[in-house]
């Protein structure tokens, strides 16, 4: 089975009115298939992993719309990506195709890029996920292959 697990540590300056505000923390992400895996992380908005984790929600993805989450260093190409996370379609019986990139944040020429299967249902139930993550009830968000 794949699986794509998400992770957000808040700057300490979030919960902490005495100290000026960062929104940046650290989003990590672990995926796994049966052919590749890969662990890594860079620091990210809060506000972009919400909204990443609302657009999960578009019904249907079309090869024209896929969804993407990127996150990684000035241009987010080559070695400057670090996380990145695109669905579109699979097939017809309607499959979503999650490609991944996720490379090391102090050696990013290390990195897994891959992809696997997985169904709508699974993909709502990774938003809903993500959305608990981020109001800090929940420690990962998961996606999972079929």
């Amino acid at each position: 089975m794949s699986m794509l697990t998400l992770r957000y540590q808040y700057d300490s300056s979030f919960f902490d009115p005495k100290q000026p505000r960062d929104d940046f923390g650290w989003l990590g992400m672990k995926v796994e298939t049966d052919r590749f895996s890969g662990n890594g992380g860079f620091w990210v908005q809060w506000q972009d992993v919400r909204e990443f984790g609302e657009a999960l929600s578009a019904f249907p993805i079309t090869p024209d719309h896929p969804i993407v989450g990127q996150w990684g260093y000035e241009m987010q190409m080559g070695d400057d990506l670090i996380l990145r996370i695109d669905i579109v379609p699979a097939n017809k019986r309607g499959d979503l195709a999650i490609h991944f990139e996720v490379a090391g944040y102090a050696l990013p020429w290390d990195r897994a890029r891959c992809s696997f299967t997985t169904k709508y249902p699974d993909l709502e139930a990774f938003r809903a996920d993500i959305a608990v993550l981020m109001d800090r009830k929940a420690e990962e968000a998961i996606l999972v292959g079929i």
